[in-house]
């Protein structure tokens, strides 16, 4: 049976496929009994038969692949070319019939809107706003018939092949249906959301309105009046007039023109009071109508009448906010972001917080009858506890053992006044270096602090302190030249001892295939991994702490010795050989052998990311680069963005890494070892001046700076030269381990993704990734129901609640510390803001704050990038300012000119590799992503620590 060419507007077979998008809604809102503009629809089957007849297919397939300069694709010739090819070929008779049967049928030969409404639009992930072409005010049966195939034609401009090539939807799958209606000579226009596009409160409507036709509103032509309505009550909560300044009319017959608005018009409100109750009415009924989905509603008003021209879900609604959310302290504790919680940006997943955060309990030693309370769990001791406020993650302190700390140093340092400096000299070397290596930290000693000889670190370096500034100072310095080439034991435990433990348990335990698992075997798995993995990161703490120590202790050095010599630890700490370097030099080899083939370099330049890699497989020439990307994912694809396993690391989900491949095929000309050698030599350079400068000082080392008290010492030069090398030695050590860190999530996630299909299979789940969202406990009660064939219904619930109220509480700004203004001590007598990662600005500031980490000043364009999905909107040569970065977001620093980030501090993952990279850098701003916009042009002064938000 031959389809109609024509069919009535409120046609009842209005699936996506027949009408398209923009008639499916329509005929459901005529069929419903709205007032909508009458008319017809010309379904897609005739586009497909007018390709089809003339046989265009293959020719507009041929003639859509875009065209490569310089690194760049266009779809301009494509588009014209195209264009032309529709603009040669005359519809049949009897479907120019059939057009001016239906076109008669309307009453008074009316003029109309030929209107696009293609098989990939008006959906809730793809509006497809304004890439196909919309003709308003077409009179005449010959004019309509002209302007549908000029609509067809408009499935391939320059926009819709841009946005689908973006998208990744194949050409080949689209099509387009033509909605014809009457044209409604409209007073005024616009468009009304259900909930609030920007910020996804669905307690209100926005409506945007300007006089004349809507074309000017959707377009933004004119800035038009901005009325926000209560849901509830439909009264007004803001107005936001604007200037109206033109409006688009009809002009005459055939087509529109753009006029001024009357002066006394513009300042005026282009809806009344009864106008905009009776529209956000209208809009409610509407929802309604689509199941509750909020709406994007398009309208007009004609002689008193409200007319409804659209409905289509709001594209990309954000979740709905969590309203007046307070962050509640946990009694007695001071709650930091740092230390394990800085690489935990986002609300944490309910399985993570579970398996980890007790991992994190569980590899510690505590005393008999001391319990696991989750956040509230009481850490009087050393140990180390993250909790969690709204989710978010933080190192909890507590105040009492701070207090006990200070009691313990201030009892010491009264006793050390009288202990003869020979007696302390002694201790020092009797102290024993290392306990050796266990699967638990012992707090046991760290905790009994009464007793000055129980091998503690700090305690021997307390007795050192004796030492210094006495005339036996050149003892002290002996002893710390002596070591100044040694590594931290953590470090050398971690090479020894640590990493190949860590590495063998994840061994064993790949040995395993998901698929072959039992469901008991998997969640064993699953919770033995994240014990390697909480076991590894005691061993990193130790390795941070090192990095951090020596670095703070020069920067302090300097800041306090060499305040006019604009001199930081990023200065001389920079340009070394790391993981990161090696990741970037593979991955322009890689690129280099692509843009080595033509026709790979092709492909790679005109392929969408997303398929790529599938194109790559069925190419003759891709499978050397298929095996180049697999060798390179395997080594460095097992880094995380972030320490959640909620997030898949690249291995997984290598889109991002395909992004940055893209641009680094397009970008040949960076020369990544002259770069380093630049770095090299100025930080040679600047070691010179230095040692020249400290040669004849005196200096005194930060009173604050754990490195000891501050001491006058008359060998400034053979005091930095320590504090250099002891940095530079254990500094690049944080990188080495930090890159495995997050390695057995490699191997969790396909055993919890396993599991959770096997949930779906049950009936419990919806998604198999619905496993992160409920903890190991409900993981079993589920898997016992499964084994007696029942389903848990209630499980599918809350794993989609939690994973909704994941999503809401991202949105949520989360504070530097809890309560912000409470201030701890530390043991050293330092003040705990040397440990902070993250500054408080506030939302108006133009300077913003942050820690000065990597030094330079640089002035450029802001790439702000939130997360991987949005990886490819980093440009070549711009600022990367984004929430905080992790192995594996190295690969964005070969485009970036400097850095900024919320979280973070002197040696987070971005100091370390913005100062490898030799681009200044400030960490921590802690609302910087918010503050500055994407493609705002910013200077970032990495000696100062700010940032600066420059007026064009």
């Amino acid at each position: 049976m031959t389809e109609a060419f024509t069919v009535p507007l409120n046609t009842r077979n209005n699936d996506l496929e027949v009408v398209g998008g923009k008639g499916r809604s329509l005929s459901r809102l005529a069929n419903a009994g709205y007032n909508v503009p009458g008319g017809f629809q010309i379904p897609i089957s005739a586009y497909r038969g007018f390709v089809t007849d003339n046989q265009l297919q293959d020719r507009i397939l041929e003639l859509s692949i875009p065209t490569v300069h310089e690194g760049a694709i266009s779809f301009e010739q494509a588009s014209v070319n195209i264009a032309q090819l529709f603009a040669e070929h005359e519809q049949q008779a009897d479907k120019l019939a059939a057009i001016t049967a239906a076109y008669d049928e309307l009453p008074g030969q009316p003029s109309v809107a030929v209107r696009s409404s293609a098989n990939a639009e008006d959906l809730p992930d793809l509006s497809f706003a304004g890439q196909q072409e919309t003709f308003l005010n077409v009179t005449g049966a010959d004019e309509v018939a002209a302007a549908v195939k000029l609509c067809w034609a408009s499935l391939w401009t320059v926009q819709a092949m841009n946005y689908r090539h973006e998208m990744g939807i194949d050409n080949r799958a689209v099509a387009m249906g033509v909605v014809v209606q009457i044209m409604v000579p409209s007073e005024v226009s616009g468009i009304l959301f259900t909930a609030n596009p920007v910020n996804g409160d669905r307690s209100e409507m926005i409506i945007n309105c300007s006089f004349g036709l809507g074309e000017a509103v959707v377009s933004g032509q004119v800035t038009p009046d901005t009325y926000v309505i209560d849901r509830e009550t439909l009264g007004v909560r803001e107005t936001v007039l604007g200037d109206k300044a033109q409006q688009i009319v009809a002009d005459g017959a055939q087509g529109t023109r753009m006029e001024d608005v009357a002066k006394e018009d513009q300042a005026t409100s282009s809806l009344s009071e009864a106008s905009l109750t009776e529209l956000a009415e209208l809009a409610l009924r509407v929802e309604e109508q689509f199941d509750g989905v909020p709406q994007d509603i398009e309208w007009a008003i004609a002689s008193g009448r409200l007319y409804l021209l659209q409905a289509r879900p709001i594209t990309r609604l954000p979740p709905e906010p969590l309203g007046d959310i307070g962050w509640p302290e946990i009694p007695g504790a001071q709650l930091y972001k740092r230390m394990a919680s800085e690489i935990m940006p986002e609300p944490l997943s309910p399985l993570f917080e579970d398996l980890y955060l007790k991992g994190l309990y569980d590899t510690q030693t505590w005393p008999d009858n001391w319990e696991w309370k989750g956040s509230l769990t009481r850490n009087y001791l050393s140990n180390f506890i993250i909790a969690t406020v709204n989710g978010y993650a933080f190192q909890a302190i507590y105040v009492h053992q701070g207090e006990e700390s200070r009691d313990h140093w201030a009892k010491v340092r009264s006793e050390r006044g009288v202990v003869p400096w020979y007696r302390s000299l002694i201790t020092v070397f009797r102290q024993p270096r290392s306990t050796g290596p266990t699967d638990k930290v012992d707090v046991n000693n760290l905790n009994n602090l009464n007793n000055r000889n129980n091998g503690n670190g700090a305690t021997r370096m307390m007795l050192l302190m004796d030492l210094k500034g006495s005339p036996q100072h050149w003892i002290w310095l002996v002893y710390q030249w002596s070591r100044m080439f040694i590594k931290a034991e953590a470090v050398t435990r971690w090479r020894r001892e640590s990493l190949p433990t860590y590495l063998g348990k994840l061994d064993r335990w790949r040995e395993l295939a998901p698929g072959e698992a039992t469901n008991q075997e998997l969640l064993a798995g699953m919770k033995a991994l994240a014990m390697a993995e909480t076991r590894y990161w005691q061993v990193l703490r130790a390795i941070i702490g090192a990095a951090k120590m020596t670095d703070q202790a020069l920067q302090n050095f300097l800041k306090v010795n060499a305040p006019d010599m604009s001199l930081s630890s990023g200065t001389f700490l920079s340009g070394f050989e790391s993981k990161t370097l090696e990741a970037e030099m593979d991955m322009r080899a890689i690129a280099d052998r692509i843009r080595s083939i033509p026709s790979l370099y092709e492909l790679m330049i005109i392929t969408p990311v997303a398929r790529f890699l599938d194109e790559l497989k069925v190419h003759p020439e891709g499978n050397g680069v298929l095996n180049a990307i697999n060798h390179y994912l395997d080594t460095y694809g097992k880094q995380v963005f972030n320490l959640d396993f909620v997030e898949a690391a690249l291995i997984e989900a290598p889109l991002p890494f395909i992004t940055n491949l893209k641009a680094m095929v397009r970008n040949a000309g960076f020369d990544l070892t002259r770069r380093q050698q630049e770095v090299r030599s100025k930080r040679r350079s600047k070691w010179f001046q230095a040692l020249g400068y400290f040669l004849t000082r005196r200096t005194v080392t930060d009173p604050n700076a754990w490195a000891g008290a501050g001491v006058v010492s008359r060998w400034g030069m053979l005091e930095f030269i320590r504090l250099y090398w002891t940095a530079r030695i254990n500094y690049p050590i944080r990188e080495a381990a930090i890159f495995y860190m997050g390695t057995a999530w490699t191997l969790l996630r396909p055993y919890a993704l396993e599991l959770g299909k096997r949930l779906v299979d049950a009936g419990t789940l919806v998604n198999a990734d619905d496993v992160f969202y409920l903890t190991s406990d409900e993981l079993q009660q589920a898997l016992d129901a499964k084994v007696q064939d029942k389903a848990m219904p209630e499980l599918k619930a809350k794993a989609a609640a939690q994973r909704q109220l994941r999503e809401q509480r991202k949105r949520l700004q989360q504070p530097a510390a809890i309560p912000e203004e409470n201030q701890l001590n530390w043991a050293g007598g330092g003040d705990k803001k040397t440990f902070d990662t993250i500054k408080v600005n506030t939302t108006d500031a133009e300077v913003i704050s942050g820690f000065a980490v990597s030094p330079g000043t640089v002035t450029g364009i802001a790439s702000v990038i939130m997360s991987p999905d949005d990886f490819n909107r980093m440009q070549p040569d711009t600022i990367l300012v984004c929430p905080l970065t992790t192995p594996a977001w190295t690969q964005l620093f070969p485009y970036a000119t400097g850095l900024v980030t919320d979280i973070g501090s002197i040696t987070a993952h971005g100091s370390i590799v913005a100062r490898e990279y030799g681009i200044p850098a400030v960490l921590g701003t802690g609302n910087g992503t918010r503050l500055i916009e994407h493609g705002q042009r910013i200077e970032v002064d990495g000696d100062n620590g700010s940032v600066t938000i420059l007026k064009d």
